[in-house]
């Protein structure tokens, strides 16, 4: 229930103000990285998949379509390596998710209903096959990942974060499905995991602005994107707390479906710019670090479910935006919210980081800071997460999975 609670959540903020444009920049990688010509990103000009001659809600589905632009398709891996889709949306095995089953469903995480008795969430198949979404029109699935209805109308439960997906400009939510659908189709039919229709608010229509150009205002977009504040805002028995938004404290009690990441109860840190109990000490090149490379200030490893969204395509976002990122984290409100200390025990053998030692009292870290505040390489360098053995990593954005 209170996962749940947490997204419900908006938070999104957007400034004004002026980003000089980079000449040398190809058109595809203007694209691929938010600065494309046209309302939105993208580059307006681009055609969808799915949809005929680019006009969404003809009902044609990717049989009928010609083939997605590669510029198309690469911005929407990317959206989906920050997003997390993978890590969701893949099940999970004793040495992580199963990438030979990328985006095919069947991820279960128990967790404790509005009556208190258990219920599960279970991840739905969002590859192009008939077990998942091939029968789905592109405007459907859009709806799906911006407004949270299904396809027969129904709402998704609230797991799925479309409150803050609803923020993706119309030309990013295209890029997204093309990205889908090129992703190798699995078999895997799902069975839909049943839940209260109240606990599914329904959300606005997509305003469709424009990514802002401002360094925090584009921070802010992919802030949203990658759902920050659903973890990182402390839980009362009424729902989050937005008055401690992005201050930590949610307490995340590890199911028994996610043994194999570790025991324990993780209490997310708190990420505002307070000196003394959030990361006011932090440089942006820390923050940026940590995103990309799953390390504290201090050296040490980020643990729990943050170092598979940064296995799952956070170590691929690009240094412009995550130091966009880092510029709008810090630029959030300071809130004094001292965290309780974290409990949570990686399991010995298990997906990365195996057995690394529990999380350190505070964010700062201050004990045993590190000198290295840069990572030399975000994909091999000696800073960069490695995968344990026997764990597989997903793609980089752009890549495509073996069949």
């Amino acid at each position: 229930m209170k996962r749940l609670l947490v997204l419900l959540v908006v938070s999104v903020v957007a400034l004004t103000g002026c980003k000089k444009k980079d000449d040398n920049k190809s058109e595809a990688d203007k694209i691929r990285h938010g600065e494309g010509d046209g309302k939105g990103t993208g580059g307006g000009d681009k055609k969808a998949v799915g949809t005929k001659d680019a006009k969404p809600g003809s009902g044609k589905k990717i049989d009928d379509a010609p083939e997605a632009d590669p510029a198309l398709v690469e911005r929407g891996a990317y959206l989906s390596a920050l997003g997390g889709c993978a890590m969701c949306h893949t099940a999970l095995t004793a040495q992580g998710p199963d990438m030979s089953k990328m985006l095919g469903g069947g991820f279960e995480m128990e967790e404790k209903g509005p009556d208190g008795k258990p219920m599960v969430w279970r991840s739905l198949n969002i590859t192009n096959h008939e077990t998942g979404i091939k029968d789905w029109t592109d405007e459907e699935v859009m709806t799906a990942i911006r407004e949270g209805k299904r396809k027969d109308g129904s709402m998704l439960a609230p797991i799925m974060p479309y409150m803050l997906y609803n923020r993706l400009t119309d030309d990013d939510a295209k890029a997204l499905v093309a990205f889908l659908r090129s992703v190798p189709p699995v078999d895997n039919k799902v069975e839909r995991a049943l839940t209260p229709p109240e606990m599914s608010p329904p959300a606005d229509k997509p305003k469709n602005e424009p990514i802002p150009t401002d360094e925090v205002g584009k921070g802010g977009y992919y802030a949203s994107l990658m759902h920050c504040v659903m973890c990182h805002t402390p839980m009362t028995d009424k729902g989050p707390d937005m008055s401690k938004a992005f201050a930590g404290g949610f307490a995340m009690e590890m199911p028994a479906s996610m043994a194999a990441m570790g025991t324990g109860t993780l209490y997310t840190p708190n990420i505002t710019s307070d000196a003394d109990t959030g990361i006011g000490k932090w440089t942006e090149e820390d923050l940026v670090k940590a995103v990309k490379t799953a390390t504290k200030k201090d050296g040490s490893p980020i643990v729990g479910p943050m170092m598979f969204y940064t296995l799952g395509g956070w170590n691929q976002m690009t240094d412009g935006d995550a130091t966009a990122l880092a510029k709008f984290i810090k630029a959030v409100p300071a809130v004094k919210n001292k965290v309780p200390k974290s409990t949570f025990k990686p399991a010995a053998g298990g997906p990365p980081p195996g057995d690394a030692p529990p999380t350190p009292d505070g964010a700062d870290g201050d004990k045993a800071e590190s000198t290295d505040d840069k990572p030399d390489d975000t994909t091999g360098g000696k800073d960069a997460v490695k995968p344990a053995d026997g764990a597989t990593l997903p793609p980089k954005a752009g890549d495509k999975a073996d069949p």
